[in-house]
């Protein structure tokens, strides 16, 4: 009871600087909570898989210079089901599809998404109606379909659906099976799946597909890897001669095709990498979104933010403890032992810290019902049960952090002695207290420079040249009516607002990945990026052709390159096939943006009209894209765009969208991550101006008869507020100093992600500077203001 009496008679005492603290800590560990489970979603990425340890992604490169990839050809994951060391594996298509599901005449959208069977099996879903298998080993429609809670759920109000049909776009499908949802956290998404059947089986040229491989116990993955790239060396091989008809060549020819073959397969390489690791890996840029640096910098920012309200605290304390000699050494005095009176005093110190580190899980438990883009995954307390164990240890470390220093102190003088005067901290005391506010504008220095090249960052993606005009076109999947196409065109053309209409086979800008190509002849081997378009593609988006001639109406069967692959490609000349047997190449555009900035553009890649060459290949140009006039709203032209497109579909399906809203969103973890770094480093600098305020106010109470005295020897208000603020200027530049240095490394390395960046200007420095130096000093300011306002007369008698 004592304990609580006593922190109530110094909340009463000092009101505000107690609110103050209090708050501080409330905010830290409230932060230090969310952040880690930004961190922890990270670190337990595909955890929720069964036997992860023993579970891979097969991966490969088509060549020595190219990048590895996740994606496979089924005659590549065939090979590799059959070898013994393989206890299951199961694929799936590289790439889902929206669908729109009907029940009872209520449409729902989703995604749908083709697998093998056993993928759930080696993912671990649970299945909760029906059988997680398919009707047939045919796929499509006649093999039903398997789907998640979430849709169960959405479309029928219940997850106990299984043989019961479901509308497609056209046939309606049986659902064979409902899986439970797979964590956020998880390569497996909560798709509809359907199975492969057949297609493409056998088949080593389409990598289409994304493989997860469980081994059996005990099997030494980077021994089985040699082996496999062996055995799909010689199985390729195997196919090849019996193509070429091996019995008919000559010695001559045997000898040529031997080496053209080592030559192509001696660049292929195969490996399998652990699922837990896949996420850091950035291989898949659709799934592989991980970022070390990222999750060291939250990492550190979990510490910061205790670390900075630990040094509040335990400033708070150190400055209380003077004003609390008298009352503790009249109790030792009175015969309380010195052990329990030190107890006591830390008691309180833990007390506090415990009830903040309460408040704060409350706040996040309140904030767990609020679901927002700015976090991923759950910050719910049940799922974090013994990180929040680890946070009132914590607050307990804290408490005895911020109370043993300052109860030894306060009980150290000689009870005579404390009790005829009054007492400001030792030299020493004075010196920690110093110190520990320099941390503070450390931190929060590095901080608000770290968010600076963040922001500079950020703004350099939006803004910067892509090389085309994103921010004058809109686009729309039109799919399910690619045979209106030409009426589309010729309506949206007669828009007032509509300058240009083209078809493209991908949205440019908005992946990581397109088509990759291999091609070879007897001299050359090249890989390069492949986007089918119309010929008035590039005329549409703004692209510059600086070497030879744009696309024709009549074009077929044609590249235009862009200058990374004119430079690599020396033999290419205009209207000349790229390789032997290969489509002619009839001009060359300049490098634009066609991935993220994650990844340099100065990289090969080819716009191609296809023509008969690819007829088998079906009609790919999906996405509208139409460029609207400029000084014209467009948000009413988009409005007009999208009531013309919903006539030929007949229902709103067809979304039209701005190109540049959606490059934005495909920078959408950055963008969280620049978000969470800019909220943490506001809290720093709260926490930092909370601490500064208190100590000004201690500060001042102490020196109240130094004040009146200048007063009296004609000091101005004026020259006692630039002597309280003068001893902070060097703690600025000192904190300046060691944080400049720090922060520029760690914001070089976030940029490492980046292959186009932004430099670090050297005016990022002084100007974080000014930020904290001008919030610092108003803070003392406003706080020292009424002390050297105050009558010396009232400061003096009262000392």
């Amino acid at each position: 009871m004592n304990i609580f009496r006593n922190m109530l008679c110094m909340a009463r005492r000092f009101k505000t600087a107690t609110a103050l603290n209090f708050l501080g800590l409330v905010i830290a560990f409230a932060t230090c909570y969310v952040l880690w489970t930004q961190v922890d979603y990270a670190r337990n990425y595909n955890k929720c898989i069964p036997e992860s340890q023993r579970v891979y992604r097969l991966e490969g490169k088509m060549g020595a210079d190219a990048n590895w990839g996740a994606n496979m050809s089924r005659g590549v994951i065939d090979l590799i089901s059959n070898m013994p060391e393989v206890e299951m594996l199961g694929y799936m298509n590289s790439f889902a599809n929206d669908a729109y599901f009907t029940v009872n005449g209520s449409e729902v959208k989703g995604q749908i998404m083709q697998m093998n069977g056993r993928l759930f099996e080696v993912a671990g879903a649970k299945c909760l109606s029906g059988k997680l298998s398919f009707l047939t080993e045919q796929g499509g429609k006649d093999g039903g379909v398997v789907i998640p809670a979430s849709l169960a759920m959405r479309a029928f109000g219940e997850v106990n659906v299984a043989g019961r049909y479901i509308k497609g776009q056209r046939d309606s499908v049986q659902v064979c099976g409902v899986y439970e949802d797979f964590p956020e956290n998880s390569s497996i998404n909560n798709y509809a799946y359907m199975g492969l059947g057949d297609v493409l089986k056998d088949n080593f040229s389409n990598w289409n597909y994304v493989c997860y491989v469980r081994l059996h116990q005990g099997v030494d993955s980077e021994k089985i890897q040699a082996a496999f790239s062996q055995k799909v060396r010689e199985e390729i091989l195997r196919l090849e001669m019996s193509s070429e008809g091996i019995d008919k060549l000559t010695d001559e020819e045997l000898e040529e095709f031997n080496k053209n073959f080592d030559r192509y397969m001696g660049k292929q390489a195969y490996r399998l990498t652990p699922v837990l690791e896949t996420y850091f890996s950035g291989v898949d840029s659709h799934e592989d979104k991980g970022n070390p640096a990222m999750m060291f910098v939250l990492q550190l920012a979990c510490l910061l933010v205790i670390v900075i309200a630990a040094i509040n605290f335990l400033n708070f304390t150190l400055a209380q403890s003077p004003m609390r000699v008298k009352s503790i050494n009249t109790r030792l005095v009175l015969g309380e032992g010195l052990g329990r009176l030190r107890l006591n005093l830390i008691g309180e110190s833990v007390l506090i810290s415990v009830i903040a580190c309460l408040i704060a899980i409350g706040l996040c438990a309140l904030l767990a019902r609020y679901p927002t883009d700015m976090l991923q995954g759950s910050i719910a307390i049940g799922d974090h049960r013994l990180f929040v164990i680890a946070l009132l240890m914590l607050a307990v470390v804290v408490g005895l952090v911020a109370g043993v220093y300052p109860a030894k102190f306060a009980t150290s003088f000689p009870p005579a002695l404390a009790l005829k005067g009054s007492f400001g901290l030792t030299p020493k005391g004075r010196k920690l207290r110093t110190g520990l506010v320099c941390l503070q504008l450390f931190i929060s220095l590095l901080m608000v420079t770290y968010i600076s090249i963040l922001y500079l960052q950020s703004h350099y993606i939006y803004n910067s040249d892509y090389g085309y005009d994103k921010d004058e076109v809109v686009y729309a999947n039109i799919a399910p009516m690619m045979d209106k196409r030409t009426a589309i065109r010729s309506e949206l053309l007669q828009l007032s607002g509509v300058k240009a209409v083209s078809f493209s086979n991908f949205v440019l800008g908005t992946s990581d990945t397109y088509m990759g190509w291999g091609r070879g002849d007897d001299d050359h081997n090249i890989i390069f990026s492949s986007f089918p378009v119309d010929w008035q593609y590039l005329r549409t988006m703004g692209i510059e052709v600086v070497e030879g001639r744009d696309f024709r109406e009549y074009d077929g069967d044609v590249y235009i390159i862009n200058e990374a692959a004119r430079k690599q490609w020396d033999w290419v000349k205009m209207d000349q096939p790229l390789l032997t047997n290969d489509l002619p190449v009839v001009g060359v555009c300049k490098d634009v943006r066609f991935t993220s900035a994650r990844h340099d553009r100065a990289t090969p890649m080819a716009f191609i009209v296809m023509g008969e060459k690819y007829k088998d290949w079906g009609d790919r140009l999906i996405i509208a894209n139409i460029r609207i006039a400029a000084n014209v709203d467009k948000v009413q032209m988009r409005k007009q765009i999208n009531d013309l497109l919903h006539k030929f579909e007949n229902s709103e399906r067809v979304e039209t969208r701005f190109l540049d809203q959606t490059l934005e969103d495909l920078y959408q973890d950055e963008f969280r991550f620049v978000r969470q770094v800019l909220i943490f480093s506001s809290i720093c600098l709260i926490i930092t101006l909370i601490g500064v305020f208190c100590m000004t106010m201690f500060e001042t109470e102490y020196r109240r008869k130094e004040i009146g005295i200048r007063k009296v020897m004609g000091s101005s208000t004026g020259e006692v507020l630039l002597m309280l603020c003068s001893r902070y200027n060097w703690l600025l530049i000192l904190s300046f100093v060691l944080a400049a240095p720090v922060a520029w490394y760690i914001g070089q390395q976030w940029l490492q992600s980046f292959a186009e960046r932004t430099p670090i200007y050297w005016w990022l420095f002084p100007l974080a500077l000014l930020v904290v130096a001008i919030v610092t000093m108003l803070t003392v300011v406003i706080q020292s203001w009424r002390a050297a306002n105050e009558n010396p007369v009232n400061s003096i008698k009262n000392e």
